[in-house]
């Protein structure tokens, strides 16, 4: 794969510099980008007839269908799941195609630091990894030894197409909504798991104080571990607590957006029911069965 910059070079040695594709816009560019598939599937639309911007515009439109596709109905035998793919699409519709995401920010905001679900999307061509920059870790002063060169990765997306389709997605407020609820949904029955254990894990520490209280014996614990083991899981409950309301945020600010939309759409349908008024001339009525239905009780 070559750098989005080169694409309009290899369409002048293949079409000539003369031709409408080589009078590519900027963004179109940036759209197809440098990928070998890609600049072959413009090539091939070119050559059947299509304009050269009707060709940009069905090469994103399909590598957005292809997205919503599987965010709606997921990919089989994909260690990933529909709700990730989601966090990965808005991850990275944030990010530029140079800069992407930091491979760990990455694998922990979508994944939780499970690598084979990153590797099974990279394998979808949903994602990319690629280097990110080279990081000097500073030597001693008082040492001779060079100092030592860290590799650091980034993800990005699988193409500049999927890039553009990530955007858009992203910008889609119904479909943001319906699968930010889904996402928080998800989030909401983890944290609300941890946050349960924490308190079953608590409640059997203060049954050793309901003994002693009722029946007079006391376990001893000359350390106060019991007592330091149900302040931390007290600040772990409050921890779970926040991350819980949280979630309860996200899903109400879905199910707010999605009501939204719901009633625009329930108003424009009943505005185009509404029969348009005729003009009133001289004794006419707008409605004319208002008419009808007097003269048909003999009040007219």
């Amino acid at each position: 794969d070559a750098k989005p910059g080169a694409l309009v070079p290899i369409l002048e040695r293949h079409f000539g510099k003369e031709h409408r594709v080589c009078r590519l816009t900027e963004e179109e560019v940036i759209c197809i980008g440098g990928r070998f598939r890609d600049i072959c599937a413009l090539a091939e639309q070119v050559h059947r007839g299509t304009s050269a911007a009707d060709a940009v515009r069905r090469l994103t439109e399909g590598a957005e269908t292809t997205v919503r596709n599987l965010l709606m109905r997921g990919q089989e035998g994909a260690k990933w799941t529909r709700p990730q793919l989601w966090r990965a699409v808005k991850l990275l519709s944030q990010a530029t195609q140079e800069q992407g995401v930091p491979y760990d920010v990455f694998l922990f905001e979508v994944f939780r630091g499970d690598e084979a679900g990153l590797q099974s999307m990279k394998e979808s061509n949903l994602v990319a990894v690629a280097p990110r920059e080279l990081y000097a870790d500073g030597a001693s002063s008082s040492t001779s030894r060079p100092a030592r060169r860290t590799q650091h990765y980034k993800v990005l997306p699988g193409s500049p197409l999927f890039a553009e389709a990530y955007r858009r997605l992203s910008s889609h407020p119904g479909l943001k909504a319906v699968l930010d609820l889904e996402v928080s949904k998800e989030d909401i029955k983890r944290e609300q798991g941890v946050l349960e254990g924490h308190e079953a894990e608590l409640a059997k520490l203060q049954e050793i104080d309901d003994v002693y209280h009722h029946k007079g014996r006391r376990i001893a614990d000359p350390n106060e571990s019991l007592r330091t083991r149900k302040v931390q899981l007290l600040d772990l409950i409050r921890e779970q607590n926040v991350k819980l309301e949280n979630a309860h945020k996200a899903r109400r600010e879905a199910v707010k957006t999605l009501k939204q939309r719901k009633e625009s759409w329930t108003t424009a349908i009943q505005r185009e029911a509404q029969p348009e008024p005729r003009a009133v001339r001289g004794g006419e009525t707008r409605y004319p069965w208002l008419r009808s239905l007097a003269a048909l009780l003999g009040l007219a």
